[in-house]
């Protein structure tokens, strides 16, 4: 197993496909091969549209195969502070089309067979572990009982450790996302849909049709759907109301730590989330949180160590056996963008999903299907891609629209981590300074340097290295490469510069 190798990929095994050749012409393209992606275009294939759906790598390689897979109405932004900002009814919109999205996903994994997708239902517990804590939660037990929530005060929660006070959600769900995503996947294509692998959009043109360029052709659409996490189409817009973090997770056998089939939050800042799950004949616990803004953590080791001493203190004969990360977009104003991109009339786009990305995919599905069909949803008006809410966005839309300024300006001062190429460590990376240009230079295990140019791009900010996981992350907009410059996450639409070493 990988260093740092999701759970999920153990033991799910989906399709491979080809990549786009010459130009083809669908009534829909979709971009991104993870759970919006794929529902969105089994979605519309089922309602008579030509659906092609292309993925820059593999199908499920994103951000669908790093989720810790919580099906649930239980949202990162409490209910109470979602209340402030749309209005009692808002939020029970939120909590509608949540359970909503959960339901379809059962639909939809029963018609391949529920014990396939490991999708079963259950309940939710929110805790507190402190009296400060316990304000907070009774807040929130009141929201939950205004927005329509199944929710009650908890007895026991099942933990095997010690909490103030707990409540109990009922009607949650889990299951196991790549196997699910396979299952969309075959019945996508035995409906007629076609999949294009290792197809990097470059650039996308709005209009009758849309004209989508790729590494490997082009792609001329009606619609375009733009399903890539963070979106690709546009360079500034949506970028201002969004932030990149990353969130860990690890997964060890359940050994003593023996835990009901339930999903946990706690209401530490950042939270820490606990499910269980299996492989094979034998059950894993799986314990997530630790999170921070892509590329502004310089010990990338430390979150995978804070959280195993987490679970280790709580979580009795706990051993990790697996660890890994994703990548969450989180909104400014405390829920998703979904709808028509800024300035476009045949262009989607669906990001912000925060640590719900499972159910805010499949709803982002939902809700834009409907509007391909030009037919009415009550919840497109609550999530429109396009809305700006100075109260609701506040102080995190200021700070991260200070956010990248500063960096840049920052950059363009910095004289790099190291002043020679052999100053930078075997199997390890630094910028580097040389002839005023900043270089992004890895040194592998047997001594060769892999230089790319430092400057992400997306917008131009400097990448810095994550040791832990061998990755170029920008700071700015969370874009993120391999070692080698090659991009793995978006918004920037290509490789790293490549330049010559010195």
């Amino acid at each position: 197993m990988a260093h740092t190798e999701s759970f999920w990929r153990i033991d799910a095994r989906l399709s491979s496909f080809p990549q786009l050749s010459g130009e083809q012409r669908v009534d829909v393209a979709v971009v991104g091969g993870g759970i919006a992606g794929l529902t969105a275009a089994l979605l519309l294939q089922r309602r008579g549209k030509r659906v092609a759906l292309i993925e820059a790598r593999r199908l499920g390689a994103g951000e669908t195969g790093n989720t810790t897979a919580h099906l649930t109405e239980v949202l990162d932004r409490r209910y109470h502070a979602l209340e402030s900002k749309f209005g009692q009814r808002g939020a029970q919109l939120a909590a509608e089309s949540s359970r909503c999205a959960i339901d379809t996903i059962e639909r939809l994994a029963s018609e391949a067979g529920l014990e396939y997708s490991e999708f079963t239902r259950n309940s939710g517990y929110l805790f507190a572990e402190s009296p400060e804590q316990v304000h907070e939660l009774e807040r929130e037990y009141e929201a939950f009982q205004r927005v329509g929530t199944l929710a009650e005060w908890a007895d026991d929660t099942g933990l095997p450790f010690q909490t103030q006070r707990a409540i109990r959600i009922s009607r949650q769900a889990q299951f196991h996302p790549l196997k699910y995503l396979s299952r969309l996947c075959d019945a996508f294509v035995a409906e007629g849909g076609q999949v294009f692998e290792q197809t990097t959009l470059l650039d996308i043109h709005d209009g009758a049709p849309c004209l989508l360029h790729t590494d490997q052709g082009d792609l001329k659409a009606d619609d375009a759907l733009i399903l890539t996490n963070v979106p690709v189409s546009n360079r500034v817009a949506i970028h201002t109301k969004v932030a990149a973090f990353r969130s860990y997770a690890l997964a060890g056998p359940m050994a003593n730590a023996a835990l009901d089939a339930n999903l946990y939050w706690d209401l530490d800042d950042p939270y820490h989330y606990i499910r269980t799950a299996t492989s094979g004949d034998r059950s894993f616990v799986i314990v997530g949180g630790a999170d921070h803004k892509t590329g502004q953590e310089p010990q990338t080791e430390d979150p995978f160590d804070t959280l195993e001493r987490y679970a280790r203190a709580r979580l009795p004969g706990f051993e990790k056996t697996a660890q890994w990360s994703g990548q969450i977009i989180e909104p400014a104003d405390g829920l998703p963008f979904i709808g028509k991109n800024t300035d476009a009339q045949r262009i989607y786009v669906a990001t912000g999903f925060a640590g719900n990305g499972m159910t805010f995919g499949t709803l982002s599905a939902l809700i834009l299907a409907d509007t391909v069909l030009g037919r009415p949803n009550e919840w497109a008006e609550l999530y429109d891609a396009t809305r700006i809410k100075p109260l609701a966005q506040g102080r995190q839309y200021i700070a991260e629209n200070i956010d990248f300024p500063t960096h840049i300006i920052r950059d363009r001062f910095s004289k790099g981590d190291v002043e020679h190429y052999e100053d930078v460590p075997r199997g390890d990376g630094c910028l580097v300074r040389r002839n005023g240009k900043m270089q992004a230079v890895y040194r592998d295990p047997s001594g060769g340097f892999h230089v790319r140019s430092a400057v992400c791009p997306h917008l131009g900010c400097y990448v810095r290295w994550n040791m832990e996981e061998k990755t170029w992350d920008c700071p700015c907009h969370g874009s993120r490469f391999n070692k080698d410059g090659a991009m793995l996450n978006g918004p920037a639409t290509r490789d790293l510069d490549a330049v010559m070493p010195d």
